[in-house]
């Protein structure tokens, strides 16, 4: 054979295809609840728990509030459908849901090259998380019967921003509830949104407290940022579009920390206002009476 012979030999030989790239896997699907469907029937056909429907889509109340028309968001495998807000980072996403950071990282369908690669309103899937249960409250051991001395002292009633009387009351049950998932328009025990905490702990307290966030401000007597004690009701402003001033609300524990119901999606926890998100929505405090 001569040697062009061999070189057009060599170029007609078929070359090798390029490999096809694999596509990231289905994350979750957009199901638009039928007549007659319920939260156990769908995980049963996608092959997940129930509760995997529940905590990927905040908005619902509960397995049993399924609505014909709904859409629902239906992971593919265990574990939560989760959006990213301003103030996350993937350390405390992966400590709230009970999950290692490594294992959203690695998860294909987040695309996430490291720790620090999340932004504010992406969604990411957390392969195995759960929402933690809340704490449970404690139940007071019944005191013993003592007879009163013969002539007994007044107990003067303690003044709300008092640590010693109601507001360390208010302090002690808003951090029983750490661990609850917020669920928009519930005011406890076991979930709530923001203004349903805190009305929640001081209905336990026996005071005439409103609904609404914008309500309570109305209704609390206003202290300066400075003098904040525990049990004050710390509120907030422009954490979502609206025509209120008033939009979210916590109540201070003490050291800079507010213990709130923070967002869909979220639970109940312990944050800084100190945090840069925090710090710049604050709009007032008040003191409950």
């Amino acid at each position: 054979m001569s040697v062009d012979s061999a070189m057009a030999a060599t170029d007609a030989a078929p070359s090798t295809p390029e490999p096809a790239p694999i596509a990231p896997p289905t994350v979750f699907v957009i199901y638009t609840v039928q007549d007659g469907d319920t939260v156990d029937g769908l995980a049963a056909k996608y092959g997940i728990s129930s509760s995997s429907i529940v905590w990927s889509n905040p908005t619902l109340e509960s397995a049993d509030s399924l609505v014909p028309g709904q859409y629902l968001r239906v992971p593919m495998s265990d574990g939560i459908i989760y959006d990213v807000r301003a103030s996350d980072t993937l350390s405390d996403i992966a400590d709230r849901f009970q999950v290692d950071v490594q294992t959203i990282i690695d998860f294909p369908g987040n695309n996430l090259a490291n720790a620090d690669s999340i932004a504010e309103n992406q969604t990411i899937f957390i392969p195995g998380g759960a929402m933690p249960a809340p704490v449970a409250l404690p139940t007071a051991t019944p005191e013993p019967v003592v007879a009163p001395p013969p002539t007994p002292a007044p107990i003067a009633t303690p003044p709300a921003g008092d640590s010693s009387g109601t507001a360390a009351q208010a302090v002690e049950l808003a951090r029983s509830r750490i661990g609850a998932p917020y669920v928009s328009g519930a005011a406890g025990p076991d979930a709530f949104d923001c203004s349903g905490l805190v009305f929640w702990i001081y209905s336990q307290l026996g005071l005439d407290i409103p609904r609404a966030a914008p309500d309570q401000f109305a209704w609390s007597t206003p202290v300066d940022r400075s003098d904040l004690q525990p049990g004050d009701l710390v509120f907030f402003t422009n954490t979502y579009p609206s025509s209120q001033w008033i939009t979210h609300v916590g109540i201070y524990v003490g050291g800079g920390m507010v213990v709130m119901a923070v967002d869909n999606g979220d639970i109940v926890r312990e944050v800084s206002l100190a945090e840069a998100y925090w710090s710049d929505h604050f709009a007032a405090a008040g003191r409950a009476h």
